[in-house]
């Protein structure tokens, strides 16, 4: 069974439209990802060049990248990128690409790596794109009242305030 509560007051559910009659969430499935990309090192540029890297994230539709750190052998970003809400579906991954910036127009890959995406805290990730070292971090927040790996679990929830919430029980999947 799933227990669910939400306010009596118009609108507090972002819309009116977030809940359903149960007052249980209606975007089962989403969660709010976040990465921030570390550092690298063991990438070449042009002719044995030291490289002028960006790193690239995509995530089902969602994508963002980091400013290019210039003529590094050891570029260091710690730079968050927001990917926004995601559905997050069985076997969904986070692909991160590894850039050497020459004219934007004909910029080199030099590596990619894919990470299974799970909700919960901040997941730490070492990975070799292209013969290089990347480390990167991100995290999968489930929506309130939303929990497990892909935030298909309802998680119960207390009656929200004395006398301005309130609840009910229904199951899952309904009948």
């Amino acid at each position: 069974p799933c227990q669910c509560g939400c306010s009596t007051q118009a609108g507090a559910d972002g819309g009116g439209g977030g809940v359903t009659s149960e007052c249980c969430s209606r975007r089962r499935g989403t969660a709010r990802l976040e990465v921030v990309v570390g550092q690298g090192w063991g990438w070449w540029g042009d002719h044995f060049s030291k490289p002028d890297v960006y790193v690239r994230a995509a995530f089902g539709a969602e994508r963002a990248q980091t400013a290019t750190v210039w003529n590094s052998g050891r570029p260091r970003w710690e730079a968050p990128l927001a990917m926004g809400v995601v559905e997050l579906l069985p076997g969904a991954r986070l692909k991160v690409e590894v850039w050497d910036e020459d004219n934007k127009w004909d910029d080199d890959l030099l590596g990619v790596c894919e990470e299974d995406v799970q909700a919960g805290g901040w997941k730490n990730v070492v990975c070799f794109p292209g013969g290089g070292h990347l480390e990167f971090r991100y995290r999968a927040t489930c929506g309130p009242a939303l929990g497990g790996p892909l935030c298909q679990d309802y998680v119960p929830q207390a009656p929200l305030g004395a006398g301005g919430g309130f609840s009910r029980v229904s199951k899952w999947p309904p009948g």
